[in-house]
């Protein structure tokens, strides 16, 4: 993605430069974020994904460090790589964390063992010094339980734990005992689902842990995710871009039990649900469509061409309205749910995305300006616009304060309802996307593009706790609690 500049130049070619900056979606002054989407790369390039985590069996223990060349599994007589190069393992800094040792496209098949390449063991003694001890065997297999199968189009994960203390033999001694446990479903509660577009991956992430603890393959690169409002039914509404399809997915099973395809859609870039879950609503960027679908049918009831790129939605229950931010118009549009009529329209600053229904107010994120508005849906007028970091991209609130991801700014800015200022900004990400709140550990989740993982955020102290890795960009999150 590239900005877009235009400098004083002969009038023909400044012309000409003009109508291509139109034409590719550039604007003077808009963010590189801001570009047109494009399709991304698919994920499951063998057919199906494996993705490699471990845990220490204890958080306190000996520090110990492993360098290890290789990882690798086992299908039938051949050794496939896993782990994209060397790893280094350090007890000390692992702790009661999570790490991914890798992650890879493999072609579907049985898997019947796993293998470390083990280079230097080191212990770290009391004094500090970092001492180098000798290990039994260079290479160390795992039996995988009951072989490992993985389907076409299926994204699963190994889970290993290190037990460090058992791993020493005496003074200068090392026998790395880990173990591999098979990827066990996780009871359907405070769980958040994270979608990875680029490797046809969504994971689900215990929230009392902050541990990946399953995973599954979506095919079509899966981007924007919804729980179905109906406890009931637990379903996941997956929104396959590369598919231009909904997907529906038993979350019990973690199959894919329906498919809503969405007609003459190329490329779709957002999706939202009404409330009660019966419809949802799908946006295209680049043709700047929006089209709504009967989630209970699948069929689609309306199609409508709205202003130039259309960038997010939500639903104004109180009103019973679809609010829908349009980027090159600097403007949100206000549309009958229904037939998708335009009623009215708020004017904003620059690059308007993210959309926050408050009470009467609805905030909005303006990326290009770098604030965020305040709109009184009452009074139908803006009450203040707030300087936030840069690029804001989206907005959430856990009833108490207010979040603004900024993307380009690599921060969230915390709002206080009421309060017309920034009361506290959360440094340390890199770029900040979608956010969910965790209501029972009272945790922000904030999806990090650039750090290819998932930040977890104490909401209480507005403390950044630290990031599970996943090995991909990801996008979409949900929330099951």
């Amino acid at each position: 993605m590239k900005n877009c500049s235009l400098r004083p130049i002969l009038p023909g070619l400044l012309a000409a430069l003009l109508a291509l900056a139109l034409l590719t979606g550039c604007q003077a002054g808009m963010p590189a974020s801001a570009a047109w989407p494009r399709p991304l790369p698919r994920g499951l390039e063998h057919g199906a994904r494996l993705s490699v985590f471990l845990t220490l069996k204890e958080a306190e223990t000996p520090a110990v460090r492993l360098h290890i060349s290789a990882l690798e599994v086992l299908a039938k007589d051949t050794w496939l790589p896993v782990a994209p190069g060397p790893l280094a393992l350090d007890s000390a800094e692992i702790g009661a964390g999570q790490v991914l040792l890798g992650g890879r496209g493999l072609p579907p098949g049985r898997y019947h063992r796993l293998r470390f390449t083990l280079d230097e063991a080191k212990v770290r003694r009391s004094d500090g010094r970092n001492e180098t001890v000798s290990a039994d065997s260079r290479q160390v297999e795992l039996e995988l339980p009951a072989s490992l199968l993985l389907e076409e189009d299926d994204s699963r994960s190994l889970f290993l734990t290190w037990d460090v203390q058992g791993s020493l033999e005496g003074e200068d001694g090392l026998r790395p005992a880990i173990t591999v446990a098979p990827q066990l479903r996780p009871l359907l509660v405070d769980l958040i689902y994270v979608t990875c577009p680029d490797i046809d991956t969504i994971f689900v992430v215990r929230s009392d842990k902050n541990w990946v603890a399953d995973s599954f393959g979506v095919k079509g690169q899966p981007t924007w995710l919804a729980v179905d409002p109906d406890p009931s039914r637990r379903r996941l509404y997956v929104l396959a871009a590369g598919e231009a399809t909904i997907k529906v997915v038993d979350l019990h099973s973690q199959r894919v039990v329906d498919l809503f395809p969405i007609p003459l859609a190329d490329f779709p870039t957002f999706m939202t649900l009404s409330p009660d879950g019966r419809w949802g609503y799908v946006l295209e960027e680049h043709g700047s469509y929006l089209s709504r679908i009967d989630l209970a049918t699948g069929r689609s009831t309306a199609r409508v061409r709205l202003r130039y790129r259309p960038l997010y939605a939500t639903y104004l229950a109180e009103e019973n309205l679809l609010a829908v931010s349009a980027g090159l118009t600097q403007t949100v549009l206000l549309l009958n749910p229904v037939d998708l009529k335009e009623v009215g329209a708020i004017r904003t600053g620059n690059v308007p995305r993210g959309l926050l229904p408050f009470g009467n107010l609805l905030y909005i994120a303006e990326s290009g300006d770098h604030t965020v508005t305040i709109f009184d849906r009452a009074a139908n007028r803006v009450l203040r616009r707030l300087d936030v970091g840069f690029g804001p991209r989206r907005l959430l609130s856990n009833g108490e304060q207010i979040f603004v991801s900024n993307y380009d700014g690599g921060s969230i800015s915390v709002l206080l309802p009421g309060q017309l200022g920034v009361v506290r900004e959360i440094r340390g990400l890199g770029r900040p996307r979608e956010m969910v709140h965790e209501r029972v550990y009272r945790r922000l989740y904030v999806a990090d593009e650039q750090a290819a993982a998932l930040a977890a955020i104490d909401s209480t102290t507005n403390q950044l706790l630290g990031f599970i890795a996943l090995g991909a960009p990801p996008l979409g999150l949900a929330v099951v609690q």
